[in-house]
């Protein structure tokens, strides 16, 4: 089911989605989801961080701090794992041109008065009065896949009145809309609303529509690599290039620029993009330094969730099949999908994911054994990496914790589930949380009593913008690491 597109449905639209969504008694393969998120970054970028707060992380580096021992990736063999799973090999191009502005487009320009409007009508009272108005554009940059320059689209907003000066910055990594170009953000009428009310509250922002889902201009040409890391972590940083090099490339006079700090935000699967850029970003842009990250709803643990969802019939079931299409897709796998999906889908899904933004299985297909194959089934629930094949490994490189990505920075990070979310499967996550713990990473959690998907993502979202505020003031986290019982949000 896809969720009505009204203007500007902003905040509420959090995380609508299917691959990324909100519980309910169909499964779908695609609906809707967006967000919002505060943050900063800057025109000067060490290659180390400072440290927000006294967390250790791995390789000795304090929370928020990169090692000074990674190497910038600037053409040629990396120092990270790329491609795998037996695609085809290639070189990562030169970082030098990358985050070109290739083209731009003024979308809006709201005073504050507006935005107050939006956010009163959507019931987001704790947001108001937003200090500044918005400048929002939409960019075409270039970006890499697999070797290759291709361009990419997104949002850039800015504040504006009351001479902003140097502001904090924001990348926002939004759900899952779709799989294709006409399902962007920036294809739609609607979508500059998370970058305006965040420009609105002070952020410079960068919202970048995905690989795969060109917005405006010429078409990509391919299928959204869905819950696919690299694609989607290299896309994304250069985004953040483009945001730094707006002004320069377009000789658009901005009021506002943005400072040194960076804070990543996205919900659901945009949670795993933030997670995933996070995690390359000392490899493939070393510049930046980001001092918080909030992953709200994240999918960090695929296996996991495919275990769930090749098992129990539901919102899972729908998500992680379009992963293995997106993963099939990107790797070019000569492997037949029909070797993981039952024979009609994997020639069904395939081509509603090009096609529709919410797609959904066909009425008919309501058991687990009608979206996989048996033997598939069978080797997700023993880990038979073996009988899995290619598609196990596309599996694993997308589970945090199995990642051959060495975790080299642990950037405070703040994980929000949902009690009652059967999409990002909450019992999945929460067990999860400890590994990634286990493994470097400086965690502060908090589930919502009774919430879902949705639900938990969107009503977080005040104590999630001040949880922001806190870690640009450089204040610590209160409990580094701790899974919390399901509490009460509106009680945070």
């Amino acid at each position: 089911m896809t969720s009505p597109r009204t203007p500007l449905r902003l905040l509420a639209a959090l995380t609508l989605t299917a691959a990324c969504g909100d519980s309910g008694g169909t499964t779908e393969v695609g609906t809707t989801e967006a967000g919002e998120s505060a943050g900063s970054t800057g025109s000067e970028q060490p290659t180390t961080t400072e440290t927000p707060d006294e967390s250790t992380g791995p390789d000795g580096t304090t929370a928020g701090e990169t090692s000074s021992t990674t190497d910038d990736t600037t053409g040629g063999a990396p120092a990270w794992p790329i491609g795998g799973c037996g695609s085809p090999e290639y070189a990562l191009l030169d970082t030098a041109d990358m985050g070109e502005i290739l083209d731009f487009e003024k979308v809006v320009e709201l005073p504050a008065a507006a935005i107050d409007t939006l956010l009163e009508e959507y019931e987001f009272d704790a947001f108001i009065p937003v200090e500044f108005g918005a400048s929002v554009y939409k960019i075409r940059y270039r970006t890499q896949d697999r070797g290759e320059a291709v361009e990419a689209t997104g949002f850039v907003s800015f504040p504006i009145g009351d001479a902003p000066g140097e502001r904090p910055t924001v990348l926002w990594a939004h759900g899952t809309t779709g799989f294709t170009d006409k399902c962007a953000p920036t294809a739609t009428s609607d979508g500059f609303g998370i970058p305006a009310v965040l420009a609105g509250l002070g952020f410079v922002t960068v919202a970048p529509d995905y690989l795969g889902m060109n917005g405006w201009g010429a078409p990509s040409g391919f299928v959204h690599p869905y819950i696919v890391p690299e694609p989607t972590a290299l896309a994304s940083l250069d985004s953040l290039r483009a945001l730094y090099r707006f002004t320069e490339d377009t000789k658009v006079a901005m009021d506002a620029s943005p400072g040194p700090n960076i804070v990543l935000f996205g919900a659901s699967e945009g949670g795993f993009a933030t997670l995933w850029t996070d995690r390359i970003a000392p490899y493939y842009a070393p510049e930046f330094r980001f001092v918080a990250n909030v992953a709200s709803v994240p999918p960090t643990d695929a296996i996991g969730l495919t275990k769930h969802g090749a098992t129990v019939f539901g919102p899972t079931t729908g998500a992680l099949a379009a992963a293995i299409v997106g993963g099939h897709s990107w790797h070019k796998f000569s492997e037949p999908l029909s070797d993981v999906l039952a024979d009609d889908l994997a020639t069904e899904l395939p081509e509603l994911m090009m096609n529709d933004c919410g797609a959904g299985f066909p009425d008919d297909v309501m058991t687990t054994d009608q979206v996989y194959q048996q033997s598939f089934i069978d080797a997700i629930q023993a880990e038979d990496w073996d009988a899995l094949g290619v598609f196990g490994c596309v599996l694993k490189q997308a589970t945090l914790r199995l990642s051959e990505i060495p975790l080299v920075s642990a950037t405070p990070t703040l994980v929000v589930q949902g009690e009652d979310d059967d999409l990002v499967y909450t019992p999945v996550i929460r067990d999860d949380l400890p590994n990634l713990c286990e493994a470097g990473y400086v965690l502060e959690h908090f589930e919502c009593a009774g919430l879902g998907h949705t639900d938990a993502a969107v009503r977080s979202l005040p104590f999630v913008v001040d949880w922001v505020f806190k870690r640009l003031d450089g204040e610590a986290l209160s409990e580094p690491c701790v899974i919390h019982e399901p509490v009460d949000c509106s009680m945070l």
